[in-house]
C-alpha cells in the first residue's frame, strides 16, 4: 500500500523538462519561469544571426547574466542545430490601372 501511495505522489510531481534553446519556438521559451516574449524573441535573433548557443555563457551574451542565470536549469544546449527558415523573396506586384 505504501508503495502505491509514493507512486501516486510521485506521478502528480511535474516533470523537470528542458528547453532546447537551439530548437525552441518562441512560445516553447515563453513558457519558461522568468523569460517574456521580449527576451523569448531576443534568444531566436540572436541565435539566427550567431548560430546555435554552446554554454549559459552564450545565452548570457543575449540576455544578460541575471536572466541566463534564471533559466539556467530549465535549458539545454544539445541537439541538432536550429536552422533559421530561408525567407521568401518577394515580388513586386504591378497594378494596372484601366484609363477610362
Amino acid at each position: 500500500m505504501r508503495a502505491i501511495t509514493a507512486l501516486a505522489i510521485f506521478a502528480a510531481l511535474p516533470a523537470a523538462a528542458s528547453v532546447n534553446v537551439n530548437t525552441a519556438q518562441q512560445s516553447e521559451l515563453q513558457a519558461l519561469h522568468g523569460l517574456d516574449k521580449y527576451q523569448a524573441r531576443t534568444i531566436i535573433e540572436y541565435r539566427n544571426q550567431n548560430g546555435p548557443y554552446r554554454s549559459v555563457d552564450d545565452l548570457a551574451k543575449a540576455l544578460g547574466e541575471p536572466a541566463a542565470e534564471k533559466v539556467a536549469g530549465d535549458v539545454t544546449f544539445s541537439g541538432p542545430p536550429y536552422v533559421a527558415p530561408p525567407h521568401a523573396s518577394k515580388k513586386k506586384s504591378r497594378i494596372v490601372r484601366k484609363k477610362t
